[in-house]
């Protein structure tokens, strides 16, 4: 098999992304990298998509299985499992896929730890730039357009920082404990809803109470 050879659903292929080893680690600090014939394996969160970037048309699937706690700041409470598509239109490199996974979360309300399964949809556009063109086989570089949080450094995909970003995104705003939580203690929502309408008025009236009683 080619090294430049097609992944597809039912063969996993050997071409178009390599390993990266992990920073800090001493295969990094030598500068090593996987050999060019092995594909990542689902738990590794760096992908050097160099040769991927250098040939229009290929595509290529990466399955994820990215044990709990492998994610900095993510809270992962279950292995992060997904799929993820890499295609080479030639001006742009296209990401799509799925992951989910279930996230540890505190409750808006009371404080509480609790728990969200979450599903992101992943959906990303790098461009391709090249010192002559899109199609030679020289020096290519990912570009991403969102500077702020790149996931892309070089050729290097960070998928750790891609999952993070986006299964935080797909997940709650205002995570709760159970429905109609109140600082812990579980009222219907009709109640809850009144409570918060009263409490400020409430406020107000024992405050111009006092302020009639002052000399």
């Amino acid at each position: 098999m080619s090294r430049f050879a097609y992944n597809t659903d039912d063969d996993p292929g050997e071409g178009g992304v390599v390993s990266v080893a992990p920073p800090g680690s001493k295969a990094a600090e030598r500068g090593v990298s996987a050999p060019l014939s092995g594909a990542p394996g689902p738990d590794e969160l760096l992908l050097d998509v160099g040769m991927l970037a250098r040939t229009p048309g290929m595509r290529y699937q990466h399955h994820i299985a990215v044990p709990s706690g492998a994610i900095a700041e993510l809270g992962a409470l279950s292995t992060i499992v997904g799929k993820v598509v890499l295609t080479n239109t030639g001006a742009a490199l296209l990401l799509d896929g799925t992951a989910s996974a279930t996230l540890q979360m505190e409750c808006t309300r009371c404080l509480k730890p609790t728990q969200y399964a979450v599903e992101a949809e992943l959906e990303e556009s790098f461009d391709l730039i090249a010192a002559n063109t899109a199609y030679a086989q020289g020096e290519v570089k990912v570009i991403d357009e969102n500077v702020e949080a790149s996931v892309v450094e070089g050729t290097i995909l960070n998928l750790g920082d891609l999952l993070r970003q986006n299964l935080l995104l797909a997940a709650p705003l205002q995570p709760l404990c159970a429905e109609g939580c109140s600082n812990g203690i579980s009222v219907p929502e009709e109640e809850l809803e009144a409570l918060t309408v009263t409490a400020p008025l409430a406020g107000l009236g024992d405050l111009w109470a006092k302020r009639q009683q002052e000399p």
